[in-house]
């Protein structure tokens, strides 16, 4: 693990897409920005440890959501039928 000391305003450069940002300081804490591509996925470090369950119970409420709406109008294609798990 790289650990570096940073102040305020100041940022590490993570290859060319990604800096990170110190952007306030104060009693036990540190507020960070982060600026990345879109398509990189960037989750707090409690929530990647459950991460999946969570985010597989988010997608079957989801659904089941989605297919009861789906019932009630029945013209439009299935969920499963539009995203191939």
């Amino acid at each position: 693990m790289l650990v570096l000391t940073r102040k305020k305003s100041e940022s590490i450069h993570l290859g060319n897409d990604i800096v990170i940002k110190v952007v306030q300081t104060g009693k036990g804490a540190v507020k960070i920005g982060i600026e990345a591509p879109a398509h990189l996925r960037i989750v707090r470090g409690e929530l990647a440890e459950n991460g999946s369950a969570m985010l597989d119970a988010a997608f079957a409420a989801f659904k089941a959501n989605f297919d009861a709406v789906q019932q009630r109008e029945d013209h439009s294609p299935k969920l499963a039928e539009v995203v191939e798990c």
